[in-house]
């Protein structure tokens, strides 16, 4: 199978049949009709000649015969996608859109395999230490014609199916089983992800789990069909094999009629990925303190109309810090773009209008932070002064490393280090 991969919003994905990191014209149309079914009037491809890149999406699309892997651009040197792929697992390990915990050691153990041996390879683990501990079974009301009496005899069933010397009993009763939903979904995600895995030890497991959910019945689930499921005093060994077998069928596919899946993908939202990131890790930080933080946060507007008298113009930063007397002391935008591009610098003015808009509305801000991931390059970032503020106001340029969550929070501290008060100490739980 031919694996293809490329950096969100930096490579290009080529048509061209001869060339083996390309795509065929068959796999082409099969990409775009993919992207047409599930990605219908969103900006996440760009277009050009017999090309295309992705914008703000990665993760991974299995096709029948090419796997497209979309890393994130954290690492510009082409030769090396070990850090994109690491940036990207602790990313969606924190903010629990891949539902285990990943350390340093499970990191570096990953760095170089593809996404979707890495989810089988996490779901398989998580599997069997479930099904290790026992199938969970329940009981449901059944009815059958058997040939002893079970339960409750249904007396014009059974008349009317034996009337005629059959030795059989119509029989309603309750039976312990093992095909309910829990164990359903199990079954279903394995068997999304069983057709494109081709390490052979992690096949051998899989077939398995497939083994031991033998008497469960085959059931369809997509997005639209996962439920929701209270786990119990009996089953919540099931907790984490069932959290990533609902992301394993809640992700896209596409099918040409029953059971003939010929797309697969796993694909987030990069700025969305990346700002919930921050979110969880500046919880962390202020976790413990008396310090709040808030998300998209909306209590200030920019202007007021002043022939409706209605306030216009919502503001809405990503982050605001507020100190213990829930006054705004800092505000942080997230981009998910490089701040620096071959030595120059890459932000948009229009950013820094933003900046100062929040900067102004909120008096008590002493400072606003456009948050960029830091790449490969290395720069002394802009911090300006904001004219006549009294006290000293600031709009600041930083960077934050994405490889590893102690990074991350050891980069985000250091921003935030000067609303804090020396006797204060923050605990992050490794």
């Amino acid at each position: 199978m031919k694996q293809i991969i490329i950096r969100e919003a930096y490579d290009w994905l080529y048509l061209h049949d001869e060339e083996p990191r390309s795509l065929t014209q068959v796999e082409w149309e099969q990409l775009l009709l993919f992207l047409e079914q599930e990605y219908r009037n969103e900006n996440i491809v760009e277009y050009s000649n017999k090309k295309l890149r992705f914008i703000n999406l990665v993760g991974v699309i299995q096709l029948k015969t090419v796997r497209i892997e979309i890393l994130p651009k954290i690492n510009l040197i082409e030769q090396d996608d070990t850090l994109n792929r690491r940036a990207l697992l602790n990313m969606l390990a924190v903010t629990k859109k891949l539902p285990v915990e990943l350390g340093e050691q499970t990191l570096s153990k990953f760095e170089k395999v593809d996404l979707i041996h890495i989810l089988a390879q996490l779901y398989i683990k998580e599997l069997s230490k479930t099904l290790h501990r026992g199938i969970y079974r329940e009981y449901r009301l059944k009815e059958e014609n058997i040939p002893t009496l079970k339960g409750r005899l249904l007396v014009s069933d059974h008349i009317r199916r034996n009337a005629f010397g059959s030795v059989n009993a119509y029989c309603e009763f309750d039976d312990l089983t093992p095909n309910i939903y829990v164990n359903q979904v199990l079954k279903a995600a394995l068997k999304k992800l069983f057709p494109y895995v081709k390490q052979i030890s992690l096949k051998t497991d899989m077939l398995k789990g497939l083994a031991l959910l033998e008497d469960v019945q085959d059931v369809l689930f997509d997005s639209t069909t996962i439920g929701q499921y209270e786990l119990n005093r009996q089953n919540t060994h099931y907790d984490s094999s069932i959290q990533l077998a609902h992301a394993i069928l809640q992700s896209n596919s596409m099918t040409s009629g029953k059971d003939n899946q010929i797309a697969f993908s796993f694909l987030f939202k990069m700025n969305d990925l990346y700002e919930g990131y921050i979110g969880e890790v500046m919880k962390m930080i202020i976790h413990g303190t008396s310090y709040e933080v808030w998300s998209q946060h909306a209590e200030k507007r920019l202007l007021e109309n002043i022939h409706s008298g209605r306030e216009n113009i919502l503001l809405k930063p990503d982050f605001v810090i507020s100190d213990k007397d829930s006054i705004p002391r800092t505000i942080i935008d997230t981009k998910w773009k490089s701040v620096v591009v071959n030595t120059r610098f890459n932000y948009k003015q229009g950013d820094i209008y933003q900046m100062y808009a929040y900067v102004t509305a909120y008096k008590t801000a002493e400072k606003c932070i456009l948050l960029y991931p830091r790449t490969d390059e290395d720069k002394l970032l802009p911090k300006w002064l904001v004219p006549d503020s009294h006290p000293e106001k600031y709009i600041e340029v930083h960077q934050v490393r994405l490889d590893n969550l102690q990074a991350t929070v050891e980069d985000v501290r250091m921003l935030l280090s000067d609303i804090f008060t020396d006797s204060v100490e923050t605990s992050v739980v490794q």
